[in-house]
C-alpha cells in the first residue's frame, strides 16, 4: 500500500512539474523581454506621439492668433525706428503673436505662441510666459522640438541672424554663443537681465526619438528693431 502512494506521488510530481517548470521559464522569459525592452518601448510611445503632432503649424483663428506683420505704424526718426508703446499688442496666453526666421539654416516664418506647454510646442514655438515680448528690453526664452520646428538649431553657427517679425515691426538678433546644459541648470537664463537678449533652447541630442536631461541653448544679442515711445 505504501509503495503504491509513493508511485502515484511520483506521478503526481512528474505530472506537477511538466505543468511549473514551463511556467516558470515562461515567467523568467517574460522578465527578461520586459527589462530588455522597456526602453525600447517608452522610445516608441515618444516616438508615436512625436510623429503624430508633427504637422505644419496651424494658424487657424481658434489660436486665438493676434499676428498681423507690420500692422501697427513705425516711425522713422532719423534712422532709429520707433513705435507707440500703447499701440503694441500684448500676447496672452496661447496667443500666437509673432514669427522667427533663420535664413542660412532654412528656418522660416515659424509661429511665435505665447506659452511654452506641450500643446503649444505642438503647434510652433512656446514663449516662457515669464519672459518678454521682443522691444521690451528683457529676456526672450523661446522653446521648440528637436526633430520639429527647432531641429535646425544643429546647423546653427555663431553669427547667424534670426528675425522675428511681430505686428509692430521687425527684431533681429545675432548668435553669440551656444551651450549644452542640463535641463535643470539654473544658470542656463536670467529672467533679470537688464538688456535684450533671446535665447533658444531645444532637447539634445537632436533629432532623438525620446525625452532628454540635456538642452541645446542658443544665445542671441539684439542688433536692432523699434524703439518703444511714449
Amino acid at each position: 500500500m505504501q509503495r503504491h502512494k509513493s508511485r502515484i506521488a511520483k506521478k503526481v510530481n512528474r505530472v506537477m512539474a511538466y505543468i511549473y517548470v514551463p511556467l516558470l521559464f515562461s515567467f523568467l522569459a517574460y522578465g527578461v523581454t520586459f527589462l530588455l525592452t522597456s526602453d525600447l518601448i517608452k522610445m516608441t510611445i515618444s516616438a508615436v506621439e512625436l510623429i503624430s503632432s508633427d504637422a505644419a503649424p496651424d494658424f487657424n483663428n481658434s489660436y486665438n492668433s493676434i499676428f498681423k506683420k507690420d500692422s501697427v505704424d513705425v516711425s522713422d526718426n532719423n534712422g532709429v525706428q520707433t513705435v507707440k508703446r500703447a499701440d503694441v499688442p500684448m500676447a496672452e496666453f496661447g496667443d500666437l503673436y509673432a514669427q522667427l526666421s533663420c535664413d542660412r539654416i532654412g528656418m522660416t516664418d515659424i509661429p511665435i505662441y505665447m506659452g511654452d506647454t506641450d500643446e503649444i510646442l505642438k503647434k510652433g514655438i512656446g514663449q516662457n510666459f515669464a519672459s518678454n515680448q521682443p522691444g521690451f528690453g528683457s529676456l526672450i526664452l523661446l522653446a521648440g522640438h528637436n526633430n520639429m520646428y527647432f531641429s535646425a538649431l544643429a546647423n546653427v553657427q555663431i553669427g547667424d541672424e534670426f528675425r522675428i517679425d511681430t505686428s509692430y515691426g521687425t527684431y533681429t538678433y545675432r548668435v553669440r554663443e551656444t551651450k549644452i546644459l542640463n535641463e535643470n541648470d539654473k544658470a542656463a537664463y536670467n529672467f533679470m537681465i537688464d538688456h535684450e537678449e533671446l535665447v533658444l533652447y531645444t532637447c539634445y541630442p537632436f533629432n532623438t526619438l525620446s525625452r532628454t536631461t540635456k538642452r541645446f541653448f542658443t544665445y542671441c544679442d539684439l542688433v536692432s528693431g523699434p524703439v518703444f515711445v511714449d
